[in-house]
């Protein structure tokens, strides 16, 4: 055989061999339905339950979500408060697999563990039970290095796929099942592509509830989405905020006992990295490559970047979209909102230093987890007896009268510390 045949065939093997199955991982219901930490007296039980998509965004089998909802009711049927509930999309270079050590299913599982410890400490007016939902798709696709590096944009356009008809269904069957009892909650969060995947998955829905019974409030999609080292675009987030701002939305708090006070922190949380190479340098790589043809207004006026930067760069890195800074100092994390910032949103999008998260997926450190639990205490998403409404309080809203005076800015003080690890 000749020796070029023998190169070729040998170097295919290798690829074949780095290749990462377009496949369901987890077929048994003892494998994606999981106990992490018993329920005890006096503890807060953890449950891990994993739901995977297709390339296309469907359901490789429905029985997982239909045990993942059945599993909610159950939990919120036996514990004695209500139950939190924590959805996380994985992003770039994640999927399913459980027979990996280094992966953010791992750290995830982890991550929720660590959580039902710190709820403990937190008393009766924590949640009494956390159930975890992985929400899985193919984000990998090789682990031959360098190769996989390449196959970021591939990636990007398969995330779009799954920001899907069932992705929706799924998510809004989890908050409907979660909040079945008016004392549990919902955060959904993402990671990267996942971050994608839930902003335009969740996003638009939003949109058309305030359309629809903002000046009333809404109160059922979520305690909270936060989104990681989002690989997602900044226009797509300007004529988002640009809504929020011109329809005056606001969030506020309601408690058990009737009264309503100004939410300080956001329904919407938005974490970047500075020192994230992923968002800050491939993805407008690929999104000028991709956009080479495309035809942009040349000016959107009020001092708004052009279209083109809009569209082209990841919304954690356009300093017209940030509305708050975090950063380390004296072993301190100070957080503080951009002053005279356009976004005074109820969207908070924070950008971090290097010494917070270094890099795309240092979001489970020590530093970044002390900073994302620091903002969600803000509104006290972990009181059961508290719930976050979103008020739409200019013409937006179907049948609302015009208002004349500005509504009153979300924003809440200046400046937030919490003690970082040195």
């Amino acid at each position: 055989m000749p020796r070029s045949l023998l190169l070729i065939l040998a170097s295919a093997c290798c690829l074949l061999s780095g290749c990462v199955a377009n496949t369901q991982y987890n077929t048994l219901p003892d494998q994606y339905l999981s106990e992490v930490i018993p329920a005890t007296d006096g503890t807060v039980g953890v449950d891990l339950a994993i739901i995977e998509f297709d390339e296309f965004g469907m359901l490789w089998d429905r029985d997982q979500l239909e045990d993942t909802i059945e599993l909610i009711a159950q939990r919120n049927a036996d514990a004695e408060r209500g139950i939190v509930v924590f959805t996380y999309t994985h992003g770039w270079m994640n999927n399913a697999d459980q027979s990996r050590e280094e992966s953010d299913l791992t750290r995830f599982r982890d991550w929720s563990a660590g959580l039902a410890g710190r709820l403990e400490a937190q008393g009766e007016s924590a949640p009494g039970h956390v159930v975890a939902v992985y929400l899985a798709w193919r984000g990998a696709t090789t682990r031959l290095p360098l190769l996989n590096t390449a196959t970021f944009w591939d990636r990007r356009r398969t995330a779009e796929r799954v920001a899907s008809y069932p992705m929706l269904e799924t998510l809004i069957r989890i908050k409907t099942a979660a909040q079945s009892r008016p004392d549990s909650k919902i955060i959904v969060s993402g990671h990267s592509m996942g971050g994608l995947i839930l902003t335009k998955t969740l996003a638009p829905s939003l949109n058309a509830l305030l359309l629809h019974q903002g000046e009333t409030g809404v109160s059922k999609l979520t305690n909270m989405l936060v989104t990681h080292n989002p690989a997602f675009d900044g226009l797509s987030t300007y004529q988002f905020v640009d809504y929020l701002k011109r329809n005056g939305v606001t969030a506020e708090l309601r408690t058990a006992d009737e009264t309503v006070e100004p939410a300080p922190g956001p329904i919407m949380l938005s974490i970047t990295s500075e020192a994230d190479w992923v968002t800050s340098l491939a993805y407008p790589a690929g999104q000028i490559l991709g956009h080479r043809s495309t035809n942009f207004r040349s000016d959107l006026g009020n001092d708004t970047p052009k279209q083109s930067y809009l569209a082209t760069r990841a919304l954690g890195h356009i300093d017209h979209l940030i509305s708050h800074r975090a950063w380390v100092e004296d072993g301190e994390i100070k957080l503080e909102r951009v002053p005279g910032a356009y976004n005074d949103t109820p969207y908070w999008i924070v950008q971090v230093s290097a010494d917070i998260c270094k890099d795309h997926g240092d979001i489970f450190n020590d530093r970044y987890n002390a900073l994302y639990r620091r903002i969600l205490h803000l509104n006290r998403i972990f009181e059961t007896g508290v719930q976050t409404w979103v008020r739409q309080d200019r013409p937006g809203s179907v049948g609302a009268p015009i208002r004349s005076q500005p509504a009153e800015s979300s924003a809440p003080p200046d400046t937030h510390t919490t003690k970082g690890t040195k």
